[in-house]
């Protein structure tokens, strides 16, 4: 399986990840991206760079996309200089961004319609973890494709958890899993904002935090030492995935007053110019409401 062909599209922190752990694994790489300059590595190791997801599409069996937002996927795979415009029949596309479930099912009708093959495989994980190929994924689609497609995800990924065919359904679980993230990081931040205002040691709470809830260290840390800067994942990106969150469980009329509040406190970070710090960096309005400067 180790020649099969794969193109990377888009090479952000997450996407360079991939698309490197891809390429250690010796399948014959293509990648593409906006920013230009972001190819140069992986040409330098043995990769072609085209300019336009049409071209990275016509020279690849398997086409992974890691990309911003619905609107940046949707550009990408429709259009003159699409993926769907270069894609060859049957080949696949994996979708790794975190977009909305309408959007995956409209993706999957697209291909379906064109000849070719979508799975929703929205990816977990922070940028150390993508560049050392311990992502997890959620991986929905058809079970032929998908098996066709397992040694390119093997390579990027070390946990698959498998969510059936319908790919709304892998997309529903990235957001149930990013707004559980999201009310753990709230959860920490007025936490620490009661504490210090009565007084607490705030070492006492971190260690708590750190004994019941070991998975939320680095959040700990951020929070405890109001250290933002460097973000594994920024305020701007936590907004756009609430939102979703709140859109997705709006058509299923599933009230979820905690999103909502977490939208409003990115927001007024977003306000207060905290958009490229961490996304935990919206626990600093909880300080800010409580008069703490």
């Amino acid at each position: 399986m180790a020649n099969l062909s794969v193109a990377c599209i888009g090479l952000g922190r997450m996407g360079a990840g991939i698309a490197a752990n891809i390429q250690k694994h010796g399948f014959p790489l293509t990648v593409s991206n906006r920013t230009f300059d972001k190819t140069k590595p992986f040409v330098a190791a043995g990769a072609i760079a085209v300019r336009t997801p049409r071209e990275a599409a016509a020279a690849a069996e398997i086409v992974i996309t890691n990309l911003m937002d619905d609107a940046s996927v949707l550009e990408a795979v429709t259009g003159e200089n699409g993926i769907l415009a270069g894609m060859r029949p049957n080949a696949i596309h994996i979708g790794t961004t975190t977009i909305s479930p309408n959007l995956s099912t409209r993706l999957a009708a697209l291909h379906a319609a064109h000849g070719s093959h979508y799975i929703a495989g929205p990816v977990a994980g922070r940028p150390d973890a993508a560049a050392a190929g311990k992502l997890f994924t959620f991986l929905a689609g058809a079970p032929e494709a998908i098996e066709r497609s397992r040694a390119v995800i093997n390579a990027y990924a070390d946990r698959i958890i498998p969510m059936g065919e319908d790919p709304a359904v892998a997309n529903s679980m990235k957001l149930a899993g990013n707004f559980m993230v999201a009310s753990i990081i709230e959860l920490i931040g007025q936490v620490y904002v009661f504490a210090e205002k009565r007084g607490v040691d705030p070492a006492v709470i971190t260690g708590m935090f750190k004994q019941f809830m070991p998975a939320t260290s680095e959040y700990v840390d951020r929070i405890s030492s109001r250290n933002f800067g460097n973000a594994g994942f920024t305020l701007d990106g936590g907004l756009k995935d609430v939102t979703l969150i709140l859109a997705a469980a709006g058509e299923v009329n599933a009230p979820l007053p905690y999103a909502s509040i977490i939208r409003d406190k990115c927001l007024a970070a977003q306000a207060r110019g905290m958009s490229q710090l961490d996304w935990s960096a919206l626990t600093e309005i909880s300080r800010l409401n409580a008069g703490q400067e």
